[in-house]
C-alpha cells in the first residue's frame, strides 16, 4: 500500500488577506499559517473514520526547514497510524518483512518512534525526533537489510558536523528576519545573538543508544538477523558508550562555591548547594520533599532520603534504578541554608492560608515541584553571571565524584552515594580521575613481609 502523502501546504495568511479577514492567533507573530492536507486512498478510508482527507494548520517561520518539517512530522505520524490499523486488522495492505527490511533506515527509525507516541513521556518523543534529525540526515536513506556497523559510526560521527550546521543555518536565519524588521522601520535595540552551540559527545552516545533501539525493534519483529549497532559490532572507539564527564576543578569548585554561598535565601541557592554537595542527579533535587530532608539538630547527622525523581513535571515515587533510593549525608553550611528556606517557605504558605506538610516538595511554589525547564533557564542566567556559562546543572554531579575519588574517599562509598547499580561503573566512569597508589608500591609489599630487609637495604655482594 502506497503510504499517505501531504498535498502542497495551502497558505492561510495569503488567503485571509485576500478576503479582508484578520490572521489566525499565533503564539509567534512572525510565523505564517499553512493547512496541511492528506488525501487518503479510498481502501484506507476505513481505518481513519471514512475519513477522504486529514487536515492540520500549523505555523511555520520559513517553509524550506520548519514547514517541510512539519509536513514530514504529520506525514510520518498518520502512516504510523495506518500501519498500526492495518497489522492490528491483519489486511492483505500491510507490509511484508522483505518489504520492511527493504525499507530506508530513516523512514524504519520515523515510525518507530511515532509507534511509540502515548506510550512514553512526551519529553522522550521530543527528544527521540531530535535524534531522528540526526539519523535521517546521514544514513536515512540506507535499506534496513544493508545498514552495516561502520554506517552505524558514521552516523554518531557525523553528528557535531550536522549540529554546527543546523546551528549556522538557524543563526542566518536569526540575522535575517532581524535585518528584515530593521528595513520594516523596527528600529528598537535588540540584544547580540546567542553564540551558537555545537553537539558534542553526550549527543553522539544519545544518537547511537537511539540507533541500537531501533535496530533491536527491528531484530524483536524479525524484520533483519542480527543488531548491527550493538557493542561487539562497533570498532573499539565506540565500545564504550561514556555519558560526558565535565567536572569542575577543585580550583573552580571553590569559587563556585563561593559564588553560591553568596546567593540570597531562596529556591535557587538551596538547589545548587544540595547539586554540589550531595552528587544527586537534578530530577531527584527538582523531588525532594519537606519528609525527606533530616535537619541533624538533634544531634543526628545531616541528611536527605532519595525515594523519587522529577518525571513530566511530577514527583514519581520511583528513581532511576533500585539503587538510586539511597540516604546522602549532608554538609553543616547546606543543611542549615535547607532548613532556613523550608522554614521560610512555611511562612510565606501560612501568609497564603496552605499548610507545610512532608509531602511538599523542598523547591517549588506551593504545592508543586520546580519545573526543570524553569529552574534550568534560572541555572543559565546566574551561571552566565558569575562566569561559568556552559556548565551543566548535571557536571556538579561528576565534580562531587571526581573531587571525592581524588581525595582517597573508597570507590564503592561513591558508588553508592550516587545511586549507581554497580562500583564497577563508578571506577569505569571516573577511572582517569582516581590518585595513583603505585608510587612505593614495591617497598610496601616486601616491607610488610620483611620490614629489616628494607631498612638495611645495601647493593647486594657480587663474588
Amino acid at each position: 500500500m502506497q503510504p499517505l502523502k501531504c498535498d502542497k501546504p495551502y497558505n492561510l495568511d495569503e488567503a485571509a488577506a485576500r478576503r479582508g479577514a484578520k490572521r489566525r492567533k499565533r503564539k509567534d507573530s512572525r510565523t505564517t499559517a499553512y493547512e496541511l492536507t492528506i488525501r487518503i486512498p479510498e481502501g484506507s478510508r476505513r481505518y481513519f473514520g471514512g475519513k477522504k482527507k486529514l487536515t492540520r494548520v500549523v505555523f511555520a517561520l520559513n517553509k524550506k526547514v520548519d514547514l517541510k518539517g512539519q509536513a514530514k512530522a504529520f506525514e510520518d505520524e498518520k502512516n504510523a497510524e495506518l500501519e498500526l490499523a492495518l497489522e492490528a486488522d491483519g489486511s492483505a495492505g500491510a507490509l511484508g518483512s522483505s518489504a520492511w527490511a527493504a525499507m530506508p533506515f530513516g523512514e524504519y527509525a520515523a515510525r518507530y518512534v511515532e509507534r511509540r507516541v502515548g506510550s512514553v513521556g512526551k519529553a522522550t518523543i521530543v527528544n527521540e525526533r531530535r535524534y531522528l534529525q540526526y539519523v535521517q540526515a546521514s544514513i536515512g536513506s540506507i535499506p534496513l537489510k544493508d545498514l552495516a556497523a561502520e554506517d552505524v559510526e558514521r552516523c554518531a560521527l557525523e553528528v557535531p558536523r550536522l549540529s554546527e550546521e543546523w546551528a549556522l543555518e538557524k543563526l542566518r536565519m536569526r540575522e535575517e528576519n532581524r535585518a528584515r524588521l530593521w528595513r520594516e522601520g523596527n528600529r528598537r535595540r535588540q540584544k547580540p545573538l546567542a553564540p551558537i552551540r555545537v553537539a558534542g559527545p553526550a549527543m553522539q552516545n544519545k544518537v547511537l543508544k537511539f540507533v541500537r533501539e531501533v535496530l533491536n525493534d527491528a531484530v524483536d519483529r524479525e524484520h533483519i538477523s542480527r543488531n548491527v549497532a550493538k557493542k561487539r559490532f562497533l570498532s573499539k572507539a565506540f565500545k564504550k558508550n561514556r555519558p560526558l564527564i565535565d567536572p569542575l576543578m577543585e580550583d573552580e569548585a571553590g569559587r563556585f562555591l563561593r559564588e553560591a554561598s553568596m546567593l540570597p535565601l531562596g529556591m535557587m541557592k538551596a538547589a545548587v548547594l544540595l547539586l554540589f554537595s550531595t552528587g544527586m542527579r537534578p530530577e531527584e533535587v527538582l523531588a525532594l520533599q519537606v519528609g525527606s530532608f533530616v535537619s541533624g539538630e538533634d544531634g543526628h547527622d545531616a541528611q536527605v532520603r532519595i525515594v523519587a525523581a522529577l518525571r513530566d513535571g511530577r514527583i514519581e515515587r520511583y528513581t532511576k534504578s533500585d539503587s538510586s533510593m539511597r540516604t546522602v549525608p549532608l554538609d553543616g553550611y547546606t543543611a542549615s541554608v535547607v532548613r532556613h528556606w523550608i522554614e521560610e517557605k512555611r511562612r510565606l504558605l501560612a501568609e497564603a492560608g496552605l499548610v507545610l506538610k512532608d509531602s511538599t516538595p523542598i523547591l517549588g511554589r506551593a504545592g508543586a515541584p520546580w519545573n526543570y525547564n524553569s529552574f534550568r533557564h534560572d541555572w543559565r542566567r546566574w551561571v552566565r553571571k558569575i562566569g561559568f556559562e556552559g556548565i551543566r546543572p548535571y557536571a556538579l554531579r561528576h565534580t562531587f565524584a571526581t573531587i571525592n575519588l581524588a581525595h582517597g574517599e573508597n570507590v564503592k562509598t561513591v558508588s553508592v552515594l550516587l545511586g549507581h547499580a554497580d562500583a564497577s561503573y563508578t571506577l569505569d566512569l571516573y577511572v582517569g580521575f582516581i590518585p595513583s597508589t603505585t608510587k612505593g608500591l614495591g617497598n610496601r609489599y616486601v616491607g610488610s613481609i620483611a620490614p629489616k630487609l628494607i631498612e638495611g637495604m645495601q647493593a647486594p655482594r657480587t663474588q
